[in-house]
């Protein structure tokens, strides 16, 4: 009796993991965890690069921290156009170019497609890139 309740609790523990994992009900607007992940599959298939910040960027992680998630944001500068999605569980930011912006959109077509927004404020994120840049991070 004592270990059919010891399995029980196993098994009651391994199945709130899993719908934790599969359904990613964290509620406050955040995107589903399949819908971020095929996402970030695209968004990389597309030609986004990956940037994980660290000590020596810190105005990555604070553009990472400041950008809404589940979407990608567009910053504009000059005529040149860059488009960011922050992944905050990873900690890592993606950014692309026009083209491959346009790569993901035509790559999602019939899935999920994360809603695109201008940047009231495009400064930030042009030192950002900059410094990451400089950094040649990857």
């Amino acid at each position: 009796m004592m270990a059919n309740r010891k399995r029980a609790g196993a098994n009651t523990a391994i199945l709130f993991i899993l719908c934790t994992i599969l359904s990613c009900a964290g509620g406050g607007g955040m995107q589903p965890l399949q819908d971020q992940v095929t996402t970030e599959y695209l968004l990389a298939q597309a030609g986004f690069t990956p940037y994980k910040p660290n000590m020596e960027t810190p105005r990555t992680q604070a553009l990472l921290d400041a950008l809404p998630e589940g979407q990608v944001t567009t910053f504009r500068a000059n005529g040149t156009a860059y488009h960011a999605y922050p992944d905050k569980r990873s900690n890592i930011l993606y950014v692309g170019d026009v083209a491959a912006y346009q790569k993901y959109v035509s790559m999602a077509h019939g899935k999920n497609l994360c809603q695109r927004v201008d940047a009231p404020n495009s400064a930030g994120f042009w030192g950002c890139f900059q410094e990451l840049q400089q950094q040649g991070m990857k």
